[in-house]
């Protein structure tokens, strides 16, 4: 997976704002812990909870449903945010180094404020890294209701970059039953080639099923 320019930043950072008005984002993340058979002598370090054993797929997403960043092969056990800090994404968008580019004003402001990813309530608020506000706050403040709504809606690209995922590979519905190394390729490849049929505007059996606005013209007629 090419590793992302302040070029391509740019682009999806516009892409945000027009199609879900949030400004200034480089992208979303969130974490699909992809089951799997627990492997041999591999004790608790799979298990995640309700006797499921899963890998983590740490995403960083694209308005448009495609992946930018990945991180893949992390325990179920372990939490996104941990997991995230650990990653060598993670270590790059930190120290300053993932090319993101620089602080800018909001559109039709003169407020500059620093291009950031969304994540949820795990992750940690930091110059790069956008969080909702509690929901005792926002239960309490109707503008922090909104704004947590606005972040929501923007960073549910990731869930439905997952599901369209699952619905081009169905391997994903059911625990993968190989070794944890063979589970990690896997992983990956399906990611490139989801990224590669967003590019053909393939559509996945779950947005066929509620019909597709960016189908060929062709696919159409």
């Amino acid at each position: 997976m090419p590793t992302p320019t302040t070029i391509s930043f740019q682009q999806t950072i516009a892409d945000f704002y027009s199609k879900w008005n949030y400004p200034n984002v480089c992208g979303a993340i969130d974490g699909k812990h992809v089951r799997i058979r627990c492997p041999s002598n591999a004790g608790s370090a799979f298990f995640k909870h309700k006797d499921v054993h899963s890998i983590v797929l740490l995403a960083i997403v694209d308005a448009h449903y495609k992946f930018i960043a990945l991180d893949v092969g992390s325990y179920g056990r372990e939490g996104e945010a941990g997991i995230f800090l650990k990653s060598e994404m993670g270590k790059l968008i930190n120290s300053g180094n993932f090319n993101i580019p620089p602080s800018a004003a909001l559109p039709s402001t003169n407020i500059v404020l620093p291009n950031v990813i969304l994540g949820d309530e795990a992750f940690a608020l930091t110059d790069s890294m956008m969080k909702p506000y509690p929901r005792g706050q926002s239960l309490r403040d109707v503008t922090k209701a909104i704004y947590n709504y606005r972040h929501s809606r923007a960073r549910r690209t990731t869930e439905n970059c997952f599901g369209i995922m699952s619905a081009y590979f169905r391997i994903f519905f059911t625990p993968i039953h190989t070794t944890p190394e063979k589970i990690d390729k896997i992983i990956l490849a399906s990611c490139v080639l989801h990224n590669m049929m967003r590019d053909e505007k393939i559509p996945s059996q779950a947005e066929s099923a509620f019909g597709n606005t960016d189908k060929k013209k062709s696919e159409i007629e």
